[in-house]
């Protein structure tokens, strides 16, 4: 049974049904369809070759935990058994998300540079969820992720080949984003994933794979050798300072190229460490989701409206001569904001976030003579806050006040304290 026709009827486990509607893609495991589920469109995978009892069960034990967090379109409901095949239910995709796959090939685009943080968190968030259940990927890939290009946000999905550390799901996935030792024949498991995360991250900020550079682009025909060779025993990242045989090609690798400068130093370093030979030999020392969050917090906090242009730049709080990389004009920072060990340059129409989601907490803006920079609290919650010559006040919900240097708020609700340097 490995097609399905419109009208046919699927039972599940629990007893109840589905009809198939329509056919929605497909792929080398399976075929999704549109399916109604008691009055509600619902999507259902179902499998070509039939896995065994094994993925099955598997399959089962997931369905019956539920998602390790909202970013998963995770299995709801498990189909029995039909003409030695199977298949499960899921939500389907909202119409304005995209598979990641079409923005690297120029099909969609983010609208905003702070969108593709977002999208960088959401994915994080969701390897953290996934790994504290104790579940790895067996088939991680740039399909497992749909992207709403105007939020940022991620909905992650092809989760039936979650399994628990280290098993064997008997789905090896593809090797441009396998560790190198799941290439080398090891199974799975939290750390391979960590890997796999700085893979997807990469190609997320900057294009392009991370070591898809000239060795691979001189590959007439890439066999199975040639894969184990490129994404295993010999891989070599595109900006490895030590070894220059793998560097980016003009007119190929021009996303790389272009991107590579732009996004802040921070990101390069923490990429260069991260697929150095160090980190792919050993891959206990890989970022945890935890290390890259405050990465890309830190990038996120670096990203400023320019006061010239209107237009998202990245400026750096220790240097002085931060420019636009839109309008190539000058910034002058004349305020940072301390929030422990986070500096954040305070410049007017930029938004900031206190903690880790997605919704800003303070708008600084220009009072209504444009002689004053203001400060706004975003939050629902109140500030306290102590002025430069020691008096204390109360900045309530949406009210905003002048920003001076040596002013010390207390961010309540969050726990946090800043001072205004």
């Amino acid at each position: 049974m490995s097609e399905l026709k419109k009208g046919t009827i699927v039972h599940l486990t629990n007893g109840g049904t589905a009809k198939v509607e329509k056919e929605l893609g497909r792929g080398g495991q399976g075929i999704v369809y549109v399916v109604d589920y008691q009055g509600e469109k619902k999507a259902l995978k179902w499998y070509i070759n039939k896995p065994g009892k094994k993925f099955y069960n598997n399959l089962k034990t997931n369905i019956e935990n539920g998602a390790p967090s909202p970013v998963f379109i995770w299995p709801e409901y498990l189909t029995k058994v039909e003409n030695n095949s199977f298949g499960y239910l899921m939500k389907l995709r909202p119409s304005d998300y995209y598979e990641f796959g079409t923005f690297l090939l120029a099909k969609h685009s983010f609208d905003s540079f702070y969108a593709i943080t977002v999208a960088a968190m959401d994915i994080c968030e969701g390897f953290k969820a996934l790994h504290a259940q104790g579940l790895s990927y067996q088939d991680l890939n740039d399909g497992n992720f749909f992207i709403n290009p105007k939020t940022g946000h991620v909905l992650i999905c092809d989760n039936d080949n979650v399994f628990p550390h280290r098993q064997d799901s008997g789905i090896r996935g593809k090797a441009r984003y396998m560790a190198p030792e799941v290439v080398g024949g090891q199974n799975p498991d939290a750390h391979s994933d960590k890997f796999s995360l700085s893979v997807i991250l990469f190609l997320l900020f900057y294009g392009n794979h991370p070591f898809e550079g000239r060795r691979v682009a001189a590959c007439p025909c890439m066999t199975e050798s040639d894969e184990k060779k490129f994404y295993g025993s010999e891989m070599t990242f595109i900006f490895d300072p030590t070894n220059q045989t793998n560097i980016p090609v003009r007119g190929i690798h021009n996303n790389v190229i272009r991107l590579w400068p732009i996004f802040p130093e921070l990101l390069r370093k923490t990429f260069i460490t991260e697929f150095s030979a160090d980190r792919l030999k050993n891959p206990t020392r890989r970022l945890t989701e935890l290390q890259w969050l405050s990465v890309i917090t830190a990038i996120r906090d670096s990203l400023i409206i320019c006061p010239h242009c209107m237009g998202e730049t990245f400026v750096d709080v220790e240097k002085n001569d931060n420019k636009c990389m839109q309008c190539k004009r000058s910034i002058t920072i004349s305020n940072i904001l301390v929030i422990e060990n986070r500096k954040l340059a305070l410049t007017a129409d930029s938004k900031y976030f206190i903690d880790r989601d997605d919704v800003a907490d303070i708008l600084v803006h220009k009072s209504p003579d444009q002689r004053t920079l203001l400060m706004k609290n975003l939050t629902k919650k109140q500030w306290l806050v102590e002025t430069p010559s020691g008096k204390s006040r109360i900045l309530e919900p949406m009210e905003s006040m002048p920003v001076k240097t040596g002013m010390k708020i207390s961010f309540v609700s969050f726990n946090k304290r800043g001072e205004i340097l």
